[in-house]
């Protein structure tokens, strides 16, 4: 989908009589499983619903800079949507890509403080929509946004100055932020961090960087490839490695290994960046630096203006076709 479409679907569910409905994503030992909340009442569905409604105007809707991205070859370009085109889910991801009202309905139980509790809170899922038609939204859950019961809770009485002890009873803190939007069947990803830090993420992440690691090892441009290998217990560094495969298009024209390391050799921005081996044929990693360089070769960073014929490095590149 573009982003036009995107806001099409969006526009369509929020044009006609819609509401909304929040399941708790609980982890427990054996996993993951929902839990719907009951907000069905005179003055809670419908702030809640307005809540999520108008921040997905103003993030998606009415926000004429949102660019749209493939997550597997994401950059650190900000307002952005960037669309999950991995072929496997973690467990949580998986939950969510699954989630459809229609079926959810008539198989997840209400949310029961006799049998269920609030510290298994991992998440929320947020669905704004009809039985015919709607968005998901996936919304992370912090311990921090769960004030329980047993805390003390002061409340200012403006009226005469004074704090007093309010009711003790669990309190959730819900903003209308959300890293995640299901859209149809197509599932994007708005911020990355939440992604990678807590949503089980760097498993993938661990596994593209190795595939990567593969295709450099199979055409001898290193000259040592265990440094790149160790390289990988840096998670940042795996981050940029693992884009490197699906994005490069170095791979995917089959640029010769002669072309890369004389490309590298004489390129502004590469020259002096790079020690080779004796015989000049492929390339040594010794420094962060070298190694970070090395990143942007690959991806093919450096540019040169037709029209200024100067030269740049380009951290996002969107293809222009002819």
């Amino acid at each position: 989908m573009t982003i036009e479409e995107i806001k099409a679907v969006i526009l369509d569910v929020f044009s006609g009589t819609y509401t909304s409905q929040i399941y708790f994503v609980l982890k427990q030992k054996n996993g993951f499983s929902l839990r719907l909340a009951d907000i069905e009442s005179i003055s809670t569905e419908p702030e809640i619903r307005i809540m999520f409604s108008e921040h997905m105007k103003s993030a998606v809707l009415n926000n004429n800079e949102l660019s749209l991205c493939a997550l597997s070859v994401a950059d650190d370009r900000a307002n952005a949507l960037f669309h999950y085109d991995y072929e496997e889910y973690p467990e949580e991801l998986g939950l969510f890509k699954s989630f459809e009202i229609k079926t959810t309905v008539r198989k997840i139980e209400k949310f029961n403080f006799t049998k269920d509790s609030l510290s298994f809170l991992h998440g929320y899922i947020v669905y704004l929509g009809s039985m015919k038609k709607g968005i998901v939204l996936y919304k992370k859950h912090y311990p921090i946004s769960l004030i329980k019961r047993d805390s003390f809770l002061l409340g200012a009485k403006k009226a005469d100055k004074r704090f007093e002890k309010l009711p003790g009873e669990d309190i959730i803190r819900l903003n209308s932020g959300f890293q995640l939007i299901k859209v149809a069947d197509d599932v994007y990803v708005s911020d990355l961090t939440v992604l990678e830090r807590n949503l089980g993420f760097n498993d993938l992440i661990l596994k593209a960087a190795e595939d990567t690691i593969t295709s450099i090892e199979s055409i001898k441009l290193l000259d040592d490839i265990e440094v790149l290998k160790d390289s990988i217990e840096d998670v940042a560094f795996a981050r940029k490695l693992s884009k490197v495969k699906k994005s490069s298009p170095i791979f995917r024209l089959n640029i010769p290994k002669n072309e890369i390391i004389e490309f590298s050799k004489n390129a502004p921005g590469l020259v002096g960046k790079f020690k080779y081996s004796e015989d000049g044929s492929s390339i040594r990693l010794d420094t962060k630096k070298s190694k970070d360089a090395f990143i942007k070769l690959l991806n093919d960073s450096f540019l040169r203006s037709e029209l200024t014929k100067q030269y740049y490095e380009a951290r996002a590149k969107d293809s222009i076709t002819k």
